[in-house]
This record gives C-alpha cells, sequence and structure tokens, in this order.
C-alpha cells in the first residue's frame, strides 16, 4: 500500500514537470542571449512602457476636490409653505 502511494506521487511529479516544461520553455530569453533585432524591441518596449506610466502620473488628480452633482436640482419646485421670521 505504501509503495503505491510513493510510486503514485512520483507519477504526478513528473507528470506536473512534464506538462509545466512547454509553459517554461515560452519564456524570455536571458538578455546576453538575444540578438540585436530583440534587444532594441526590448528597449522600444521598456522606452514605451515609461512614457504610459509616466503619462498616467501627469493625468492623476490627487489633490482636486471630488465634484459633487445633484441629479435633481431640477426636479425640486418652490416651496409650498414660505418660511416664518
Amino acid at each position: 500500500m505504501l509503495r503505491f502511494a510513493v510510486v503514485s506521487l512520483m507519477v504526478a511529479g513528473l507528470t506536473a514537470g512534464f506538462w509545466s516544461a512547454p509553459a517554461e520553455a515560452q519564456g524570455r530569453k536571458p538578455f546576453h542571449a538575444m540578438s540585436n533585432d530583440e534587444k532594441n524591441d526590448v528597449k522600444t518596449a521598456e522606452t514605451v512602457d515609461a512614457q504610459y506610466r509616466n503619462a498616467l502620473e501627469r493625468t492623476r488628480k490627487s489633490d482636486a476636490q471630488p465634484v459633487r452633482v445633484d441629479p435633481w436640482s431640477n426636479m425640486r419646485g418652490t416651496e409650498a409653505t414660505p418660511k416664518k421670521k
């Protein structure tokens, strides 16, 4: 019984390893192993990403006051009873 459990765990581990190998193969190459075109593509992508993050920072409004909207402002009529003095 113990032997069956150990063997089944080993088979499960090997199966998981085989299934994860293709996902690992899709990872990014080390920078030193890339061609010049690939290096330029990576640098361009990093530059565009930095520009995007800077644009987001410029448009962030952290100090602005929230705008209060009253959707019923046009629906309210005049007061029915005059105020007492």
